[in-house]
């Protein structure tokens, strides 16, 4: 799976629907701490002190918390990487094995259309 350097942005129409659910007694902020638990222990968040407080008090509120985040753990504990084409299933190679760089592969320097020497006679 391919990690982004940066968040995920929600749609203009998805910030407006969550900051409406958050405004009605903060019910769209509550549902999401115990989604955001499931991904911080299979390694893909880090939750917050305040989520971590909610997400404690949840879990006393009857385990209202931790029953919440059970099927989003059960669907992560069911995830497969992506699949690569190429690569994976049914391929000679698998997952974790990334194609050696060949003659089918242009330069870095070919590939930005920078001068393959340098232009100035200095090195």
């Amino acid at each position: 799976m391919a990690a982004t350097p940066h968040p995920l942005r929600m749609t203009t129409a998805g910030s407006f629907w969550y900051i409406l659910g958050c405004i009605s007694f903060g019910a769209s902020y509550f549902a999401k701490v115990p989604v955001k638990k499931a991904f911080e222990e299979a390694g893909l968040a880090q939750m917050t002190s305040a989520e971590k407080f909610w997400y404690i008090l949840q879990c006393i509120a009857f385990g209202s918390g931790y029953f919440a985040k059970l099927p989003v753990r059960k669907a992560l504990s069911e995830m497969y990487p992506a699949p690569v084409p190429g690569h994976g299933y049914g391929g000679s190679q698998g997952y974790q094995q990334l194609p050696e760089p060949g003659s089918g592969y242009p330069s870095p320097v070919q590939n930005y259309g920078l001068p393959a020497s340098d232009p100035q006679g200095l090195s």
